[in-house]
């Protein structure tokens, strides 16, 4: 009987594990991995969008993490804990070598012959000893076309090797190197921009000083990426094919006619309109947008802030605009407003010629110059609005933004060469005294040199409140890109370095170290998601977006205005609408700064 018992009950263990959903793990690094905010931030993974492509019958579990080699991902333990997991029936996409190939980093690099192929063979090896099904995938390519238009590998031998541990090891092998090279080929040396990460200053909250990157990829570039793989997948009539959605695996994605004259013709979102070739910005749609950005101009010269220029607008809708363009109703340099649509229509005059667009960019000049205070510092909002729209204002990116336009007018840069002298001057001018008051609101705590605000008040020069749930205190996102732009400064001063090591000292001493930020998902949760702060040996370095002044402790806030020392004491509207700890200065500290002093020491 005890016998009979047992087998029923092994009988009933096997048919729960066999009703279990597989799960495909991926591990890898940044081409690959999540990022924070999808909706909202540039840089995306391609394994952030499989989800969206694959059937519920399946889970996925994206391990990947930006920066990661083969030897980093095993020493950090990040193989361990997926291992621990891994279960029969289980598949693994195995994507690594950009961070394989740093010489420079002991920390990061293999031998693609020795180490790197080690470390393949495990990865394989192990998930076969779960009874789960590894997959082998080449890097996807760099964008990096010479000046003949031919796209040259950045590579080496990586994906060769990649290539024999499939070969020998008899696995799946998916060629991500030839698949995303003729994604690439097929944009052209100009369209393929959009595969990637090419935004103007002040065009991106998450990227507000600008950004040209030919590896990561944009939301667009890490959606057709995924789509190649799973089709591939699908090709070679593996396993995993029947959790992709049949409506990928039938999309024609790679087609002989180039994609830049379909782009040409479509629609540009104003999201992406600072980031297309210079021969669009002549072409009948870019001129559509920017005589709408002529239209949303006020009779100041500024803009309002959170227009979509790039709305088709009715006859009636471009009339009422003609009108509300002398209405007082608020003219500001926040979320990128004014700087942003005057370098579109730099760009645009540029191309065309068309004189009403460089009146227009004059007059927007003009209403910056006109804005700024006599200590150098922006308000929000100008002609002034009471409240904490007067303060010097930090926050994303408004001021820094402002001065890198002007900055690039005062050297004459491109496209910008057609404006005159006396402007050129007076954004010189300008930007001298932006940087002053940036020198001189950098909080001091019992007489050290900290970090800024993301708003001071314009009198005191001291972090002042905005709203409820942003009170004075040091901003680790808002003072990342005030350093960020002192260290674009090509002579700086004594005082300016002094600025920016004092600033980089408090990066340092700030940092959380142990605890990541992870965004959660499950249908009992508001809007389906929440944005939580878990314990992780690993996790860090992060900053708080509000960090007490004196004692370093990021602060959570929520709109009844007070402060928490646990991001799950607020709110969940505010939790997931609003970031206030991240990893804003990692690159800053780890990589760029670097970089900045050894080059500032090397001039000694």
């Amino acid at each position: 009987m005890k016998n009979l018992l047992l087998f029923f009950m092994i009988c009933y263990s096997v048919a729960l594990v066999a009703q279990e959903k597989p799960t495909l793990f991926l591990i890898g690094d940044s081409t690959m991995s999540d990022k924070e905010d999808p909706d909202k931030n540039p840089e995306h993974g391609w394994g952030q969008m499989l989800p969206e492509l694959m059937t519920s019958e399946i889970n996925i579990q994206n391990h990947a993490v930006n920066g990661r080699s083969t030897r980093s991902f095993i020493a950090e333990g990040r193989w361990e804990k997926v291992k621990e997991q891994l279960k029969r029936g289980d598949y693994v996409f195995i994507q690594f070598g950009h961070n394989d190939q740093k010489a420079n980093d002991p920390a990061r690099y293999t031998n693609p012959f020795t180490q790197y192929r080690s470390n393949l063979e495990k990865f394989v090896r192990e998930t076969r000893e779960k009874g789960a099904t590894p997959i082998l995938f080449s890097s996807i390519v760099r964008r990096n076309f010479n000046e003949n238009g031919v796209l040259v590998d950045t590579h080496g031998e990586y994906p060769l090797v990649v290539r024999m541990v499939a070969k020998d090891m008899d696995v799946p092998f998916i060629d991500m190197q030839l698949l995303t090279e003729q994604l690439e080929i097929s944009y052209g040396p100009q369209d393929s921009k959009q595969l990637h990460l090419h935004l103007e200053p002040g065009e991106d909250a998450y990227e507000p000083r600008g950004v040209t990157d030919d590896t990561h990829l944009s939301k667009m570039g890490a959606d057709l990426v995924a789509r190649l793989a799973l089709q591939e997948i699908a090709r070679q009539d593996l396993e995993l094919k029947k959790y992709i959605k049949k409506s990928v695996i039938f999309q024609k994605i790679l087609t002989e006619a180039s994609v830049g004259e379909v782009e040409y013709s479509e629609k540009v979102p104003w999201r992406r309109a600072l980031r297309q070739d210079e021969q669009w910005y002549g072409s009948k749609e870019a001129q559509r947008i920017a005589d709408n950005v002529l239209l949303y101009q006020h009779h100041n010269g500024g803009w309002y802030k959170n227009n979509d220029m790039s709305t088709e607008l009715s006859p009636q809708e471009k009339e009422e605009l003609r009108r509300l363009s002398g209405v007082d109703a608020g003219t500001t340099i926040d979320n990128g407003a004014t700087h942003t649509q005057l370098r579109y229509l730099a760009k645009v005059y540029k191309a065309t010629g068309k004189e009403e667009y460089k009146k227009a960019f004059l007059k927007g000049i003009d209403f910056l110059l006109e804005a700024q205070y006599p200590n150098g510092g922006w308000p929000q909002f100008y002609p002034l609005k009471k409240g904490y729209y007067e303060h010097i204002t930090y926050n994303d990116g408004a001021m820094v933004g402002v001065m890198r336009l002007l900055r690039d007018i005062a050297k004459n840069k491109e496209p910008y060469t057609f404006v005159d002298a006396d402007r050129k001057k007076k954004a010189r001018k300008a930007v001298d005294k932006g940087l002053e008051i940036i020198l001189a609101t950098q909080v001091k705590v019992d007489g050290k040199r900290t970090v800024w605000g993301a708003q001071h008040d314009k009198k005191t020069l001291q972090p002042a409140k905005a709203r409820a749930y942003e009170l004075a205190s040091l901003s680790g996102k808002e003072s990342a890109e005030i350093v960020r732009y002192l260290m674009e400064i090509e002579n700086p001063s004594e005082e300016v370095k002094r600025s920016i090591r004092s600033a980089m000292q408090w990066f340092e001493e700030a940092k959380v170290m142990g605890k990541r930020v992870e965004w959660i998902k499950g249908p009992d949760l508001p809007d389906g998601r929440d944005r939580i702060l878990v314990e992780d040996p690993d996790g860090g370095p992060l900053w708080g977006r509000f960090t007490e002044i004196g004692t370093n402790r990021p602060m959570f806030i929520g709109r009844d205005g007070v402060v928490k020392y646990n991001l799950d004491e607020i709110e969940h509207e505010r939790r997931t609408n609003y970031s206030y700890i991240d990893n804003y200065a990692e690159d800053l500290l780890n990589i760029e700064y670097p970089e900045w002093e050894q080059k500032h020491t090397s001039q000694k």
